[in-house]
């Protein structure tokens, strides 16, 4: 009787762990495949969420394993459509706006066209009164008309100006480089401003401690720039007859400077003179628009170099270019 009641608990003990076994082994098997589609969604997660990085908005996360992934998921889709539409939007703005822009220069581009040709053939004309072609004409009469051909000649300018600035916004200035003899380009400058010297009785001192210095640049911009910056100084120059120019060379850099004898710079606006449209720098950047010095400025620094504006004591205003060795 005895050996029986062993035997039995003996069974029953044995089919409790065998149940338990199962129970425990039935726990590990679900909890390998519940690992193992955690598994699976967070890899899918993770590669959804570095496709939305590198710019793929239209992914999306798979449903998740359980109350917790799946408010996740939904909550992580939810951002993603609403980065995706607002990318939509801007796009769509960009795209607006670049028609817009491409509009407008086309605008500023036929305009200046139109606005160039009158003002050419005016000038002709000018010069054919000069030179006696509709007859003698008296000394005073010579005198306006040269006055005439400097103010034409400023609103040729303002309308190139006008159009430069716009390309020069963008990618469109390209520079054509090649070694030019810096001190023989300033001689040619100071010869092509003596009509306009004269008139303004004005004269030009040009001083060099350099010797055959050539340096690589766009010979017709760095022209451009040095015809500016004289401009700005026989118009602005008031208090005297003279203009220095003056050319250095340092262990860093070519310099080109510039000064008048005005009144020079308020302390307070050197720092935008050479801003675009910037209002009270508008009587230093010569033509009424403000574009002179902003587009002498960009020119300078696609060349790698820089324009400087500083007040000399008993001199005025001074415009020093450096371009670096």
């Amino acid at each position: 009787m005895n050996s029986l009641l062993i035997f039995s608990a003996g069974l029953l003990i044995v089919a409790f762990v065998v149940l338990m076994s199962f129970i425990v082994i039935l726990k590990l098997v679900k909890l390998t495949i519940k690992h193992n589609r955690l598994s699976k969604y967070l890899y899918n997660y993770l590669n959804t969420i570095i496709s939305a990085r590198y710019g793929n908005l239209k992914s999306r996360c798979e449903d998740g394993v359980d109350a917790l992934t799946i408010q996740l998921s939904r909550n992580t889709n939810a951002l993603l459509e609403s980065i995706f539409d607002r990318d939509v939007m801007i796009n769509e703005y960009i795209e607006r706006e670049k028609e817009s822009q491409n509009l407008k220069q086309d605008f500023i581009s036929s305009l200046a066209h139109d606005l160039k040709v009158p003002i050419i053939a005016q000038d002709n004309t000018y010069d054919l009164f000069l030179s006696g072609n509709f007859g003698d004409l008296t000394d005073v009469q010579k005198n306006a008309i040269q006055n005439l051909k400097i103010s034409n000649s400023d609103l040729k300018k303002l309308v190139v100006d006008l159009l430069d600035a716009h390309k020069f916004e963008g990618s469109e200035l390209v520079l054509s480089i090649q070694p030019v003899d810096i001190t023989a380009l300033i001689n040619e400058v100071i010869i092509q401003n003596q009509s306009i010297l004269k008139i303004r009785n004005k004269v030009l001192n040009f001083n060099s401690n350099v010797d055959n210095c050539t340096y690589p640049l766009d010979y017709f911009m760095m022209k451009r720039v040095l015809n500016n910056l004289i401009s700005n100084a026989v118009f602005y120059g008031k208090n005297s007859k003279d203009i220095d120019i003056e050319l250095n060379r340092t262990d860093k850099d070519i310099q080109i400077s510039i000064t008048d004898y005005g009144e020079g710079i308020k302390e307070d606006e050197i720092k935008n003179i050479f801003a675009k449209y910037y209002t009270s720098a508008k009587k230093y950047a010569n033509i009424g628009a403000g574009l002179g010095l902003y587009i002498a400025n960009k020119i300078i620094l696609k060349h790698g170099g820089k324009i400087i504006a500083d007040n000399v004591k008993g001199k005025g205003a001074r415009f020093t270019i450096k371009l670096p060795l």
